[in-house]
């Protein structure tokens, strides 16, 4: 199994975020000796956003269909993947920046994704599974603010338009309300990432 890690975790070290992602990961590679686990880390990346000029020149590439240029390398990577590995704590409704530009990096029409004859969009990667850990000052599962929730809504949809049906979140809430009882919130989460390790 191929394993892709894609850690938006701006944190670094100190992240709840990718404590929980490497429980997991923990897990997975003591119950599959023969796993490989590729990390892109987006805090070394620095992938470039795509405004005018670098959309035209990205443009460019794809219509040459050279996968081989370094504008793919993190899409080359994604799509030959048999599982994958998200991480990034809630920001704003989602999540940091970084994770939004390595999207639209993966996102690359011919290579992880096509469109069909009649304008549908066929997905091309080759995992069907991913698994996504974030983490939450507040309580966003119930109540009004689960409106403004739509970190694991938006992954859905971009991971199904490339092929990966399959998501399970992992999510730690209410992190930061004073009183909360951060290690058992934690630890739970923790649990429930063993679980699903367990289970893939």
């Amino acid at each position: 199994m191929r394993v892709l890690f894609v850690d938006g975790c701006i944190r670094g070290a100190q992240s709840r975020t990718r404590m929980l992602a490497q429980t997991f990961l923990d897990t997975l590679t003591a119950r599959k000796p023969g796993c490989t686990v590729e990390i892109a880390d987006l805090n070394t990346l620095r992938l470039v956003p795509l405004f005018g000029d670098t959309l035209a020149e990205r443009d460019a590439a794809v219509a040459k269909q050279d996968w081989t240029n370094p504008w793919f390398a993190q899409a080359v990577q994604f799509q030959q993947a048999d599982l994958i590995v998200l991480a990034a704590p809630f920001w704003e409704g989602t999540f940091p920046a970084a994770m939004h530009t390595y999207i639209e990096h993966i996102c690359a029409a011919g290579l992880t994704f096509k469109y069909g004859e009649d304008g549908s969009q066929i997905g091309l990667c080759k995992a069907k599974h991913a698994v996504f850990f974030g983490t939450k000052g507040g309580i966003y599962s119930q109540g009004a603010a689960r409106e403004d929730d739509f970190a694991a809504r938006f992954l859905k949809t971009n991971l199904r338009m490339l092929g990966i049906p399959e998501l399970d979140v992992v999510e730690a809430e209410g992190l930061d309300i004073d009183g909360a009882d951060v290690e058992g919130i934690l630890e739970q989460a923790k649990n429930q990432a063993h679980a699903v390790a367990e289970r893939l």
